[in-house]
């Protein structure tokens, strides 16, 4: 299937890709979702009509337009910055960090001449030099403040100082001066720079959107002022109740809300729908705490209502679907889950971040439902260490779809019977022991949570690896000496014991690649909160595992699967 062919059901399909910011992928990317009102405080015009943009900081003084072209495989780029010297744009590694990036430096002199630099970073100093130059200065130009420059690359320049451009989301890297350099080695030390994730490929364009109905109102799912623990990790829920109305309603956008100064801290939010009373409005606690009362707590997990993670932007939905609120069936309370990080363990910090629901009584033609798929969070999710392109895969059998119809896009249909997967691609070059599936923001994950349209009750669709198949296998790393025995026989126990444990040996993580990939999995299918269809761990009836799960992206090296590629009948 070509690209352009993948790209098409994006408008009515909305996804947010589940695996852990610190490895290849974030823990939620959204994709196909488009950022309004990038009027801000930089209002010149890029010079080139691009379909994408956004602003890279929280003032809006840098902004980013971009477009590009699967033909030439090309990707142009124009930034709007508010300064009168020096610019830097880059593109970071995983890490969202300096070392290992792939940067420009850019800027137009006092004669109005604009100057690129191909840079890379080897460490937190001055960039180097690119002895080969892959990046295409356009245009340049230095207007009331203003600097704006145009450029463009390669997806795969070949260059091995730079950074592939591939789907998913992409750590994006910025920095700038008030002066210029004084020559064009002599660059002084930036005055401001942050960094933004964004998926710079699977994005509704700002011309597809359809704009907001008349009538259109606002509500707010907010948590009521958290004071964070002073803990690496937490889960945080806060039941929230949806709009009091009398009827039906569609929710044509939804917008995160993430308190000024918690960027870093908000690591990812979920609304799950929750079928309880309003008593329990604006109840806080940590989700798995004593505290929490059962009628919040059996929400969590069960049907999304709406989802976002670090580099996930507003979502707004195709003119002939929305997500309905207020009438006979749908959802009108919710549970909030808020995952804070806050590694260096800081107290005090007080977050109300949430989302922001963009709702009217002009009903559209179809009603969009949520899909939870992938790997359910397990321990026997397992990513060995040092690896450059480790697959996992979550498969949604026909048994879970034969009792619905479940329609994507007119030509893009998913009939009872059919079979979904989701595979997730993991990068640990940096780790030296394992990493597992687990809520951490160090462990990882591989969901993928869909809207689509016309809504049924089907809401969860899982599978994982058996402990089953898994344990010779154990045995076998206890036996040489590689991994430690587990303290007693839980699963947090087996998890400590293999995040100690590192493999080395190549056809020892060939065995696992082949156990994770073609051992029958386990499954699990759900209705809405939480409810069973069938028994939870079922091994699939009749498995074909997919052979060939890794696929070949713009550029043509591998890169993650996403759901929204391959809804296809299997």
């Amino acid at each position: 299937v070509s690209r352009e062919n993948l790209l098409k059901p994006f408008h009515s399909l909305y996804n947010i890709v589940g695996c852990s910011k610190m490895m290849g992928n974030p823990l939620f990317c959204t994709s196909i979702v488009v950022i309004l009102g990038l009027i801000g405080a930089v209002q010149s015009q890029a010079p080139y009509q691009h379909e994408f943009h956004a602003p890279l900081d929280e003032n809006s003084n840098y902004l980013l337009d971009w477009s590009f072209d699967n033909t030439e495989k090309t990707m142009t780029f124009t930034v709007r910055v508010k300064t009168t010297g020096w610019i830097g744009f880059g593109i970071s590694p995983y890490t969202g960090k300096m070392p290992g990036s792939d940067v420009i430096i850019a800027w137009v002199d006092h004669e109005g001449k604009a100057h690129l630099q191909d840079r890379f970073a080897e460490g937190r100093s001055l960039p180097l030099l690119d002895d080969s130059q892959d990046y295409t200065l356009l245009s340049g130009q230095e207007k009331d403040g203003i600097t704006t420059i145009t450029f463009r690359r390669k997806f795969n320049t070949g260059d091995a100082k730079d950074l592939v451009l591939e789907t998913g989301t992409t750590r994006l890297i910025w920095a700038y001066n008030r002066q210029d350099p004084t020559s064009a080695t002599n660059i002084p030390m930036h005055e401001r720079m942050g960094t933004r994730s964004l998926n710079l490929f699977e994005r509704m364009a700002e011309k597809d959107k359809p704009n907001l109905p008349s009538d259109t109102q606002m509500h707010d799912c907010r948590v009521p002022n958290v004071t964070l623990p002073a803990q690496k990790t937490t889960y945080w829920c806060v039941g929230l109740r949806l709009p009091r109305l009398t009827e039906r309603h569609h929710v044509v956008k939804i917008a995160p809300l993430v308190t000024k100064g918690n960027e870093g801290r908000v690591h990812h939010m979920i609304l799950y729908e929750c079928d309880t009373d309003d008593k329990w409005h604006d109840y806080s606690a940590a989700c798995n705490s004593k505290n929490m009362p059962n009628n919040l707590r059996y929400c969590r997990g069960g049907t999304i209502v709406a989802g976002w993670a670090v580099g996930g932007e507003p979502i707004t939905f195709p003119a002939h679907a929305g997500l309905p609120i207020g009438g006979k069936g749908d959802p009108k309370f919710t549970v909030i889950e808020m995952h804070y990080d806050n590694p260096d363990m800081t107290s005090g910090i007080v977050d109300n971040s949430g989302f922001r629901f963009y709702y009217t009584k002009q009903l559209r033609q179809n009603d969009i439902g949520t899909l939870t798929i992938g790997n359910p969070i397990t321990t026997s999710m397992i990513i060995p260490e040092r690896q450059t392109n480790w697959n996992i895969t979550g498969y949604c059998p026909q048994f879970c779809t034969e009792r619905e119809a479940l329609y994507l896009k007119q030509d893009v249909t998913i009939l009872p019977g059919d079979s979904l997967t989701l595979t997730c691609r993991y990068a640990t070059q940096n780790r030296d022991h394992l990493t597992v599936g687990g809520y951490e923001t160090t462990d990882e994950m591989c969901l993928n949570y869909l809207f689509y349209y016309p809504k049924s009750p089907l809401a969860g669709c899982y599978s994982y690896t058996a402990i089953d198949a898994l344990t010779p296998y154990f045995t076998k790393l206890i036996k040489l000496g590689k991994m430690p025995l587990p303290a007693g026989d839980t699963s947090k126990a087996l998890m400590k014991s293999l995040q100690k444990t590192a493999i080395g040996d190549q056809s020892l993580i060939d065995e696992l690649k082949s156990i994770e990939a073609y051992a029958t999995p386990k499954m699990a299918c759900t209705f809405m909160n939480n409810t069973l269809i069938g028994q939870f761990g079922m091994s699939i009836p009749n498995f074909v595992p997919l052979a060939n799960y890794t696929v070949k992206g713009p550029n043509n090296a591998a890169t993650c699967i996403y759901p929204a590629n391959i809804f296809v009948a299997l």
